[in-house]
């Protein structure tokens, strides 16, 4: 096993060993506190930076602020998957309008709250997106794909990405209805199926914020359309998102194929590829 390969598996039993231990612990000890769950998140980070200090590649993750285009589609492509889903899943009855959109003035009314709070928790939760996306994408995302190629690499990242997201719902409960089901067969379907588009803002950009920014921004978003339209039938919905996801991931998969020789794509990988 070559040295890159070894800092993989190395990387992947770190974090997802570290995460279970806590999460586990975090269980025994009944801490339900949201801040002490999502500080689970600067895992992933805090470990890739140990690696990074080791071997000095800092520099490699990309901190420039790149193209605005990409942080217009870090904003955009969430919002197409919940345009993608959202009416096909009400139309079958998988979820439907909340009491404040069935409220007087019903969804202008609240419009100007909503949207701020939507940026209210974007900012917020920035912090704890960066800390996964340190890692997953400004670490193990380069290795990966030079090592195995852009599917196979891609693929590999959303299976450790979802398998590591496992025990923290699992000790969590975060899956009411299917306590198993979701968490170790939900999650890391999830996960391989947006890992395309996340890792495709991070080749188009070559910069570290704007996965970031899709991730936090997706992550209050899918929150607030669950607040805004309680799931009826969580199968039905996720099986729907799935779908949604697995077209967008398509079509980027596509695109970063056709575009291989890209110079921002071979500029990032020549990055990561550095000692």
């Amino acid at each position: 096993m070559n040295q890159d390969r070894t800092e993989l598996l190395v990387y992947a039993l770190a974090v997802l060993i570290t995460t279970t231990l806590i999460a586990a612990c975090f269980s025994v000890l009944k801490v339900t506190n949201n801040w002490a769950g999502n500080s689970l998140m600067f895992i992933p980070g805090l470990i890739a930076v140990a690696l990074h200090l080791r071997r000095r590649t800092f520099s490699s993750v990309g901190w420039r602020a790149g193209l605005p285009i990409y942080w217009f589609w870090a904003c955009l492509l969430p919002i197409i998957g919940l345009i993608m889903s959202l009416p096909v899943a009400i139309q079958l009855g998988y979820a439907t309008a909340g009491p404040i959109l069935s409220a007087p003035g019903g969804a202008l009314a609240h419009l100007p709250r909503i949207l701020r709070n939507v940026g209210f928790y974007t900012a917020i939760s920035i912090p704890f997106a960066f800390g996964e996306e340190l890692g997953w994408r400004g670490y193990a995302q380069g290795k990966l794909v030079k090592e195995f190629g852009l599917e196979r690499g891609l693929l590999l990242l959303g299976i450790i990405w979802g398998v590591w997201h496992t025990p923290i719902y699992y000790f969590q409960g975060a899956f009411q209805e299917h306590p198993i089901l979701g968490p170790f067969v939900m999650t890391p379907i999830d996960n391989i199926l947006v890992v395309v588009p996340m890792g495709w803002l991070y080749i188009r950009s070559g910069n570290i914020w704007v996965p970031t920014l899709a991730h936090a921004f997706g992550d209050v978003l899918w929150g607030f359309s669950d607040i805004l339209f309680p799931k009826n039938h969580e199968i039905g919905s996720w099986l729907i998102l799935q779908t949604a996801q697995l077209i967008i991931s398509i079509v980027l998969l596509v695109n970063l194929r056709s575009r291989s020789n890209d110079p921002s794509q071979r500029s990032l990988q020549a990055s990561a590829d550095s000692p």
